[in-house]
């Protein structure tokens, strides 16, 4: 016994202080990054234009009208013509999506007409899934549950495709699973070194006195427990000292289940932190492509123009952004410069070829139009380019070249060829919107590029632990190793699975198993030896304190997320029910996302959350359900 006890304190003094030894070092010098980079790799300090007073550019002597002010001011004042004053002006020039006038427009519906502003305000900003979704809503409303079924799915495509909305969806996704998968694998080691708490504490005791008062056994595992909090390990140092508790008291499900929870914790504080840290902060690593999105959002302020104008004649979005914007103010000459920079150092850009294309269209050379329209379609396949040609072709008399023309272009895209061909005009001819696959290309590199930052989670992980991963999956796997190789080698206290008196092969003079305590051991296998009315009156006190637990069981069950998988023996239900009911609670309290923009996706953004949402609550609810069906056949 006195051998047992001195392996066994050498053996919990080296677990449970490990994470002092580890604090008392002096940790490296953070080599993380100190900012935001910028594209060009400088301190985001030295951005000349991060306020509105930014340096002096030229003017353009021209005139500038916006175009869409001015379509919405000349238009008759009613909500019919100046939504098609608007629809010519957004698809004749390219202007992506009218998000103002559309909410002015959509503003107008009523009962009366609960799909008409709606689908003026969709036709205004069909890229955007707020609006689309809301229409889908009116549509649903009146009745018509078909429609509103397929315009709710081109809501979601519009979701998939969309970049504004992809760069939500990626920001709020990645933040979603990080609280998921944080919450779910602290909260599981924190149960399950719950339940083995009074056994440690019991041996831990005897470490010093087998005659400890309990309490007073529990107050030194608890010191233990809390030290690494105060020496600044932060929730990574109390987490790993639960764990090993949990660890060498569990059984082989339960610690497979703590392995699988490790994993993730490890998961959630490096990769997904590094994910979330990417992703949020992802356009402040480029300034020129978030001036580049206000500019065709139509928010961009002096600032942006200056950024822009500075980087023109280097940066390809850059140059497309500032073409963006002086075709929207009408500055026609400025547009051709900049479109013709653009051939100039990429001939085969499509967008380029196909706006050069309009302006000799509209100037009236036919021929260098229908060039240009050609060289555009070797490059990309897009209605509106072709919708282009065939009107070309007609202006030359190529009606075989016209037609099979805008075959294609229908086969491409039938509707948007409809809302070109319904402006009834034989002149017309529809420029490319902004190339956003320039930023996902530009974006991609950046985000695979992007190095490591220590800061993510310096919340959870602020000391030495959380220096890296090897660092901390080495803790873990310290900890896993040493207490498969060594818990064994001490007795540990249980708990009688019959009575609940703890086994104790110290306290007690006989010990016949882990689960069974010796009066239970008599009572239940040697029957014959027991007086028989004595042995009833056990019983049926056994049968009473198994139903008041089985009520007990039952309401931890219900109030607490993942203890009806360890009710039922299941700790793999247990962690599986947490990160179910992990994300069921993050969908409760952030229905629409974390960064919520209610702008770009209003009620979209609630519906997109709400179908993994309610998955969640259901599987939840069938875990629990199984758990306790479990419980009751064992």
């Amino acid at each position: 016994m006195p051998r047992r006890r001195s392996l066994a304190l050498s053996i919990l003094v080296l677990l449970g202080l490990s994470t002092a030894v580890l604090a008392t070092a002096e940790p490296p010098p953070p080599t993380a990054e100190t900012g935001a980079v910028l594209a060009g790799g400088s301190d985001p300090l030295d951005d000349p234009w991060l306020s509105e007073e930014g340096p002096a550019v030229p003017v353009s002597p021209e005139i500038a009208r916006e175009r869409v002010q001015t379509a919405w001011r000349e238009a008759p004042d009613r909500a019919h013509a100046r939504a098609a004053a608007l629809v010519r002006q957004r698809l004749e020039f390219g202007l992506g999506d009218l998000l103002a006038p559309a909410a002015v427009i959509a503003a107008h519906q009523s009962d009366a007409q609960p799909t008409l502003y709606t689908a003026m305000a969709r036709d205004l900003a069909p890229g955007l899934p707020s609006v689309q979704t809301d229409h889908a809503i009116a549509l649903w409303h009146a009745g018509d549950v078909g429609t509103s079924i397929l315009t709710l799915g081109k809501a979601f495509w519009t979701t998939v495709v969309s970049l504004p909305a992809q760069l939500w969806l990626l920001e709020n996704v990645a933040e979603l699973l990080l609280v998921v998968v944080l919450c779910a694998s602290m909260v599981f080691v924190l149960l399950a070194a719950i339940l083995v708490f009074p056994h440690a504490a019991h041996d831990f005791g005897d470490l010093f006195s087998s005659r400890m008062p309990s309490f007073a056994r529990f107050g030194a595992l608890a010191a233990v427990v809390v030290a690494p909090l105060l020496l600044g390990e932060g929730l990574l140092g109390l987490v790993l000292v639960l764990f090993t508790i949990a660890f060498a008291y569990g059984s082989s499900r339960q610690r497979n289940a703590l392995m699988i929870s490790a994993v993730l914790l490890l998961i959630g504080l490096y990769p997904l932190a590094q994910v979330v840290r990417v992703t949020t902060g992802l356009l402040d690593r480029d300034p020129v492509l978030r001036s580049t999105l206000s500019v065709v959002a139509g928010t961009e302020n002096q600032a942006d123009v200056e950024r822009l104008e500075s980087a023109v004649e280097s940066d390809l979005v850059a140059a497309h952004a500032l073409a963006y914007r002086a075709r929207r103010y009408g500055l026609e000459a400025r547009s051709q410069e900049l479109l013709e920079s653009i051939a100039a150092r990429m001939p085969d850009d499509p967008v380029a070829l196909a706006n050069l294309g309009n302006l000799e269209k509209r100037r009236g050379d036919t021929g260098a139009a229908i060039e240009l329209y050609e060289r555009a379609a070797e490059e990309i396949d897009s209605p509106t380019l072709l919708f282009n040609l065939s009107q070309a072709y007609a202006t030359k008399f190529r009606m075989e070249e016209y037609e099979s023309t805008l075959v294609r272009a229908q086969s491409l895209d039938d509707q948007e060829v409809a809302a070109l061909s319904n402006l009834d005009d034989a002149e017309l001819v529809a420029d490319l919107g902004f190339p956003f696959r320039l930023i996902r290309d530009r974006l991609r590199p950046q985000v695979l590029s992007a190095r490591y930052d220590a800061r993510a989670i310096i919340a959870i992980a602020p000391g030495w632990l959380g220096q890296s991963w090897p660092l901390t999956g080495g803790a873990f796997a310290l900890v896993m190793l040493l207490l498969m190789l060594f818990a064994n080698r001490w007795d540990h206290a249980s708990q009688c699975a019959r009575c609940g008196h703890r086994i104790c092969t110290r306290c007690e003079e006989t010990v016949w198993s882990e689960e069974l305590c010796e009066d239970c051991h008599h009572l239940f296998q040697n029957p014959g030896a027991t007086d028989p009315s004595l042995r009833m009156a056990r019983l049926q006190a056994l049968s009473q304190r198994e139903s008041r637990f089985d009520r007990i069981w039952l309401a931890l069950s219900l109030l607490i997320p993942g203890m009806a998988g360890f009710a039922a023996r299941r700790p793999d239900f247990a962690i599986f029910g947490l990160l179910l009911f992990s994300w069921a609670a993050a969908w409760v309290v952030w229905p629409s996302g974390i960064q919520a923009d209610p702008m770009l996706m209003g009620s979209a953004a609630a519906l997109t959350f709400a179908a993994p949402g309610v998955a969640a609550v259901l599987a939840y609810a069938g875990v629990v359900f199984v758990s306790l069906v479990l419980r009751k056949s064992r």
